[in-house]
């Protein structure tokens, strides 16, 4: 899939590229007003003199992810961003999170780690949360396939599929599935350099799991440094005495503040707390 690049193939391909039109493409004109990237997705709220502005999470045309160690509740919170970008009755569940401009885009969820069943109860927390069916919402288990497969596959949907030019959110469950070594430099960087063709490409957010490294706060390998360098934003999820943080780590916009939930034992839907020293079981929310 990210073969070494020989000279001669370097050379090739110098020979087709028209700089002229790179050159005029890429030309930053100091005196032109360019707008920011439209928010896809917002957590929370900022003041700025008498006017309240969303703080992004994740932007149309660039991607982020979630970092965590193993069931630290990851899907848990990539669940909410999803539900929360469709809307519905997620409010009641994670009201800090917002979706914009989702009207008639497609939300493509894919799972590369678990099996068809789990990946279908993930699914329905999403439109439990979201209170409805929701047919732009589509989700995909692709544990069984190898990650040439993956990797082509999420190419395929977003160049040639039926969703082509219609999707405005991308879950990948996750990032270092779609390469052979994670500690590969050039797949790494491979893989980097096509999530921002990608999200630039097709006009949507992408957000992607990484497992943290045992015992230390960075995400595994060559990958999990090539991504977080390159991406928009960088959460990462810590749980302890079963409340889960939601800290963004990094940021190209306004951090949001830290998010804490707990996992509704119920119904097993994750829920949002404002204060995080209560005990779970004392929530006020309906469903608690």
């Amino acid at each position: 899939m990210f073969e070494p690049i020989k000279i001669e193939e370097v050379k090739n391909e110098t020979d087709k590229i028209d700089f002229q039109k790179l050159l005029i493409e890429s030309y930053i004109d100091p005196a032109e007003e360019i707008k920011p990237q439209p928010i896809a997705i917002s957590l929370g709220v900022t003041p700025y003199k008498d006017t309240v502005y969303p703080i992004p999470f994740g932007s149309y045309g660039d991607f982020s992810c979630i970092v965590g160690a193993s069931k630290s509740r990851k899907t848990f919170f990539k669940s909410m961003v999803e539900a929360g970008y469709i809307g519905g009755s997620s409010n009641l569940y994670c009201p800090s999170f917002k979706g914009h401009e989702s009207k008639d885009k497609f939300i493509i969820s894919l799972d590369t780690e678990q099996s068809k069943f789990h990946t279908q109860r993930v699914q329905r927390r999403v439109l439990e949360m979201v209170g409805a069916k929701y047919d732009y919402y589509k989700t995909f288990s692709l544990r069984q396939y190898n990650p040439k497969e993956r990797f082509e596959f999420v190419d395929w949907l977003i160049y040639e599929s039926e969703f082509k030019n219609q999707i405005g959110l991308m879950s990948i469950d996750g990032y270092v599935d779609l390469v052979t070594d994670f500690n590969s430099l050039e797949q790494a960087t491979g893989l980097t350099e096509k999530l921002l063709e990608w999200t630039a490409v097709g006009k949507f957010h992408c957000t992607g799991i990484l497992h943290k490294n045992f015992g230390t706060s960075k995400p595994v390998g060559h990958v999990g440094s090539s991504v977080l360098k390159k991406a928009e934003t960088v959460v990462f999820i810590e749980s302890e005495n079963g409340i889960t943080s939601a800290k963004c780590e990094y940021s190209r916009n306004i951090p949001f503040e830290t998010i804490y939930f707990d996992v509704n034992k119920q119904n097993w839907l994750p829920y949002e707390i404002n204060n995080p020293e209560l005990p779970t079981k004392k929530n006020t929310l309906p469903f608690g």
